[in-house]
């Protein structure tokens, strides 16, 4: 196999239509992989400093076999000089999910193998390599586990649940599925705005429609945190010019699912999401306070479901994080996992175990120090007796 790295993005830019083929024969297929959504992402968040070092495999024929899509970001460690992380393109934003490593199915081991021994050879470039969001039913998992046992490497890992509704072929199937006090407030939802109320349901479609749409997002999204007293995610100008970016590119692929409830010729509600290999998945929602974000919420998801449902989607997926307000779709759980790991050294054994350790003491405390008040009010007590 030969192993090169990718440091420019004049080279990134050129591996779009080899990176989504290779994707595209991969059992981490995800649109949180894809050239527009990674490229995408770099181009907007990539802060002063930050470097490209995406991986690539390719077989004694040339052809891609395997992406690792790394960046390399240097992280201040005080009093020490600064630490070296190597992350998954994709992380640090908060917005993608199943991030992962890029292999040819049936040749998971022998890329990562490979990446692992051109890693090895340049133990000045990194300390430490951040594979954040990766589900664990992925091969990288399995074979992460055996690394840090084969090598004697230090790790730090958590589990990220993720919520996902899977969807039947029809809506009433889909319904009687659902808790029956949740269902009746489904059917009455809908029934009041179908009946009494000019409404409206209608879904991007051009680019100019869709940067209406954006913008009318950002306002809500602002509006009902600014209700909250703060401000949201939006008011970031990298934010806002990601999603100018990976809409443009995800509305020409037909991935793009935005839509919009319009209540007597206003606005009420939006949802951005994107469809991708069968799954639909939510990244980002606004709703206008004066309608009560609760009613309107639920409206917009039953018509968003239903669409799904008639269009065939076996999936609405989450994302990251599971709540009351997701579980009452009928979700399941399944996991990804955030996860660190490093030779043994000072730097990374500060790096990657003294958050553990602060944690584990912040636990201590809250068990200890209510029993520890107790003992000295009873010592005060017993000092006046």
């Amino acid at each position: 196999m030969n192993v090169d790295v990718v440091q420019t993005e004049n080279i990134l830019r050129d591996l779009e239509q080899e990176w989504n083929a290779l994707l595209s024969r991969s059992r981490a297929d995800t649109i949180f992989l894809t050239w527009e959504w990674l490229s995408s992402w770099w181009e907007c968040y990539a802060q002063v400093g930050d470097q490209l070092y995406v991986i690539l495999v390719r077989d004694h024929a040339d052809n891609l076999i395997g992406v690792v899509p790394f960046y390399r970001r240097e992280v201040p460690q005080f009093p020490l000089r600064h630490l070296y992380t190597l992350r998954l393109v994709g992380d640090g934003s908060w917005d993608s999910d199943y991030l992962d490593v890029i292999t040819a199915s049936g040749h998971e081991e022998a890329v990562l193998d490979a990446a692992w021994k051109f890693l090895r050879s340049q133990k000045r470039a990194w300390d430490i390599l951040q594979l954040s969001g990766i589900p664990c039913t992925s091969p990288t998992v399995a074979w992460l586990r055996r690394l840090v046992r084969e090598e004697g490497l230090l790790t730090r890992s958590e589990i990220v649940p993720c919520a996902v509704a899977h969807l039947p072929g029809s809506w009433d199937v889909y319904l009687a599925s659902l808790k029956p006090r949740f269902r009746t407030k489904l059917r009455s939802t809908l029934r009041e705005l179908e009946e009494g109320q000019n409404f409206r349901f209608y879904t991007v479609r051009t680019e100019s429609e869709l940067q209406e749409g954006l913008e009318t997002l950002f306002d809500l999204h602002a509006r009902r945190w600014k209700a909250k007293g703060g401000e949201g995610v939006f008011h970031r100008p990298e934010k806002r010019r990601f999603y100018e970016i990976f809409t443009r590119r995800f509305l020409r692929h037909g991935w793009l699912a935005f839509d919009f409830l319009e209540v007597n010729s206003k606005v009420a509600a939006c949802q951005l999401s994107f469809r991708y290999a069968g799954s639909q998945f939510l990244l980002q929602e606004g709703f206008d306070p004066e309608f009560g974000p609760d009613s309107v919420g639920i409206a917009l998801r039953a018509l968003v479901f239903r669409k799904a449902i008639a269009d065939g989607i076996k999936t609405y997926d989450f994302l990251g994080g599971v709540s009351p307000h997701k579980t009452r779709w009928g979700i399941s759980v399944k996991d990804s996992q955030n996860v660190s790991i490093g030779p043994k050294t000072i730097r990374n054994i500060v790096h990657l175990r003294l958050p553990v350790c602060l944690e584990h003491a912040k636990e201590l405390v809250k068990v200890v120090t209510p029993e520890k008040l107790l003992q000295a009010r009873r010592r005060r007590l017993s000092s006046h007796v």
